[in-house]
């Protein structure tokens, strides 16, 4: 299990909001939520399951800029 961090340029809270629930909606992640006061999303995933670029691809799919992402163990 790890978490990954997506930076994301502002974006309205109805397209945050649709990008968190595909995301978690992806087989693999246990769960993403979204932080709109530093523009940043937090989700928790099986590696063996989904990776990180998966991840950006989708917030990318939703029309929103990834500015960097990361990801830790957890």
């Amino acid at each position: 299990m790890s978490i990954a961090n997506i930076l994301i340029r502002k974006a309205a809270a109805d397209e945050v909001r649709s990008v968190s629930t595909a995301l978690n909606a992806l087989s693999g992640v246990e769960r993403a939520v979204v932080d709109l006061s530093t523009n940043r999303i937090s989700v928790e995933f099986e590696d063996d399951v989904v990776n990180l670029n998966q991840l950006r691809k989708t917030v990318q799919a939703h029309g929103i800029d990834v500015l960097s992402e990361w990801k830790e163990p957890f």
